[in-house]
């Protein structure tokens, strides 16, 4: 899908109105993500393109411009870096994901439409200066196979060798979602309790929006303390099916 998104023909399913702006995107391979840089004449001609967009592509105008920009974040090759990210597409019922491995390691796993996504790659980068380079491998296949099996609710813990890269408290944290059991969920206030610290549940609730893995590493396992949803990258309705796969597992 995103390899062939910069070619997608958008002039035969936009409405003739925008012809002028759907060429002019067509040709932006790294389309700026601020609207007041794109071809608009007002705030309500913004509105309704966007509104035509969601209607006659199938995703909306913001998503569209963040895949082109993961897009064509992903082909770039930067000469002085001198080794590579390995990076494969994971198929999921509930959407695409992007796997990102190091030296045979996981260090990223997303959604392709997350709002994140852009930064989180770019920060590996700059940790790792690292080329992506697209290539089906062993431990991509292997991923994707204990994902096929998660879902199927025959998986319960994950063998894929994990790289998480974050600060030091950051991955303690990583670690304390990595204990919640399946089919369990813990809230920020349990996992700042649990480290005899009650003050720390804004940093808590940071560090697991930070976290670059998801599923594997289960941040949908947390929950605000009134058993509501809290925020989730992927999207709440992700959430939700994530944890009552889990629950209809057990």
């Amino acid at each position: 899908m995103m390899n062939n998104l910069s070619i997608l023909d958008i002039d035969k399913l936009l409405p003739a109105k925008w012809k002028n702006y759907s060429y002019w995107l067509s040709t932006q391979h790294n389309p700026p993500k601020s609207y007041k840089e794109h071809p608009f004449t007002s705030e309500e001609e913004l509105i309704a393109c966007k509104k035509d967009f969601q209607k006659s592509v199938g995703i909306s105008l913001g998503k569209y411009i963040r895949l082109k920009r993961v897009n064509y974040l992903l082909q770039q090759k930067n000469p002085k870096f001198h080794t590579n990210f390995i990076i494969d597409y994971i198929n999921t019922e509930i959407g695409k994901m992007v796997a990102v491995f190091y030296q045979e390691k996981l260090c990223l796993l997303e959604f392709l439409d997350i709002k994140m996504l852009e930064k989180e790659l770019i920060s590996l980068q700059k940790k790792f200066k690292a080329n992506f380079v697209w290539q089906v491998t062993n431990y991509s296949k292997q991923l994707q196979a204990e994902l096929d099996e998660y879902f199927q609710g025959k998986r319960k813990i994950f063998n894929t060798a994990l790289n998480p890269v974050g600060t030091e408290f950051q991955r303690n944290v990583w670690d304390m979602l990595l204990k919640i059991p399946y089919g369990k969920t813990s809230s920020y206030k349990q996992q700042a309790e649990s480290i005899g610290n009650l003050n720390a549940i804004r940093a808590i609730a940071s560090a697991n929006g930070y976290n670059k893995i998801s599923i594997l590493i289960p941040c949908h396992r947390v929950i605000g303390s009134d058993g509501s949803l809290v925020g989730y990258g992927g999207g709440v309705e992700r959430k939700r099916f994530l944890l009552e796969l889990e629950k209809s597992s057990l």
